[in-house]
């Protein structure tokens, strides 16, 4: 009787298996939008390799027309040590590399690019390879690699198509994030996923000995391919189920109906034509958490940290605080509408010549220096008492200068909520370390002492009147 009955349920596991297996599976998106992939390296304690070594492949798939990309990064666990960057076979020229060791983060800049000779890109082919090293002190566990969607100096990440289309969202989303797993055989690796509708994420049964089979209870809810590769297709929830060695897995998934973003990090938020409504998290927060938005006439937050955008359809900023515990994180969160007619062109973004252009005028000079990367103009203007120094780049930036002071702006009063409070020194501080760029209005609100600088004398004014200290 009991063989009877397991005999039924291995055929009814595997009926549902060969039906999901048979069920449509949802691709990264549009032709034009790569999936990128880092790899997970699945080992047991027993086949860590004598040198500790191990070589992770990034990998980009899904894009018909080529792509190109500026700078980005890869963060990974601290038990992994990073030694080398391998280009990888698609990729026509090397990126520029560099590592942090101190925040386990490296830094990818400059162009990595196929072209259109290489425009069929339907297999996964490898982009670069990294080694790493797995610290001697290690026996067991996961340690994440995962991508980082900002560039070495504060900047957003970019990656385009051969038609030059700003994709960044596109991928953001497809992206895969891997690890380095050590564990014995045959468990899942997420019990639970939580997940953004039209992101993904990559299932994996440790050390499996055998084929795993993958299905979903309810694919109009999360889908899964024959990889374990799951893919957020509305909001709900279903169970991701693996059967392997007449045993079953399962993964719980939930898939929000906001999108949720943590409040972590120091990259800026950013969401291009966004669907949803859009929730900030802070981490394992102790009681109530206090969310204050610098812009709320563009963009305001509620108690619970969800964003509410005042005017859609219009391009817009702010940075949100959240406090809790005596703790402050602040993130940077850009809307921005795009359409076709408004991406940016391949003159605006990258620059063949290497070659160094100088133009003189009676007033200026202006030393031009293009490279593969988008490059910065360096102005000089002189006058009879000092000489100022101007960088503007090719990502729109404020200017830095103080003009004649507006009578209606408050001095001091960066956040326009019609008061000086620690929230205008943050922003002041932040601008002053060269974090956050002001706008025109905020940089004459900064200029407290109205010297025509903001400097340190200007937050530190603001602050002893804030306190009530002469």
């Amino acid at each position: 009787m009991k063989n009877s009955l397991s005999a039924k349920f291995l055929a009814f596991c595997l009926s549902l298996t060969l039906t999901a297996v048979s069920l449509p599976v949802l691709t990264s998106g549009a032709a034009d939008a790569p999936c990128l992939k880092i790899q997970t390296i699945s080992l047991t304690p027993e086949s860590i390799p004598e040198d500790r070594m191990v070589t992770i492949d990034v990998s980009v798939s899904d894009n018909q027309t080529g792509f190109r990309s500026s700078s980005f990064g890869i963060q990974y666990d601290p038990s992994l040590i990073y030694t080398e960057y391998i280009p990888g076979s698609v990729s026509e020229k090397d990126f520029i590399v560099v590592n942090n060791p101190e925040e386990h983060l490296i830094w990818f800049m400059g162009i990595g690019n196929t072209s259109s000779e290489w425009s069929n890109i339907s297999s996964e082919d490898v982009l670069l390879s990294l080694n790493f090293q797995i610290a001697e002190e290690v026996e067991g566990g996961t340690f994440p690699v995962q991508f980082v969607w900002q560039g070495k100096d504060g900047s957003p990440a970019y990656w385009y198509t051969d038609k030059q289309t700003d994709i960044i969202s596109e991928v953001h989303k497809t992206a895969v994030n891997g690890s380095v797993d050590i564990h014995g055989g045959g468990a899942i690796n997420y019990e639970t996923l939580r997940m953004n509708q039209e992101t993904r994420q990559q299932l994996i049964i440790y050390n499996a000995a055998t084929s795993v089979f993958w299905f979903s209870t309810n694919p109009e809810i999360a889908t899964v391919d024959d990889s374990g590769l799951v893919t957020a297709v509305s909001a709900g929830e279903c169970d991701i189920q693996a059967f392997i060695d007449n045993t079953l897995q399962t993964c719980h998934v939930t898939v929000t109906e906001d999108d949720i973003y943590s409040v972590q990090g120091t990259d800026d938020l950013i969401l291009v034509n966004p669907k949803r409504g859009v929730t900030l998290e802070y981490p394992d927060p102790v009681g109530a958490v206090t969310w204050v938005s610098a812009n709320p006439a563009a963009i305001s937050v509620d108690a619970n940290g969800k964003l509410k955008i005042m005017q859609e359809g219009t391009d817009c900023s702010a940075r949100i605080f959240a406090t809790n515990s005596g703790k402050t994180y602040m993130k940077n969160v850009v809307i921005t509408y795009t359409s076709e007619s408004e991406l940016p062109s391949e003159t605006e973004i990258f620059t063949e010549t290497e070659s160094v252009v100088e133009t003189e005028t009676e007033s200026e000079t202006e030393l031009i220096v293009p490279s593969e990367f988008p490059s910065e103009t360096e102005t000089v203007a002189e006058t009879e008492s000092e000489t100022e120094l101007i960088v503007t780049t090719e990502f729109p930036s404020e200017t830095e200068t103080v003009s004649e002071t507006d009578p209606e702006i408050m001095l001091g009063d960066l956040d326009s909520n019609g008061s000086l409070n620690i929230l205008d020194v943050i922003m002041i501080n932040r601008a002053i370390l060269g974090k956050d760029h002001l706008t025109p209005e905020q940089n004459q609100a900064a200029d407290f002492d109205q010297n025509g600088k903001v400097e340190s004398n200007d937050s530190l004014a603001m602050l002893k009147q804030i306190v009530g200290v002469n």
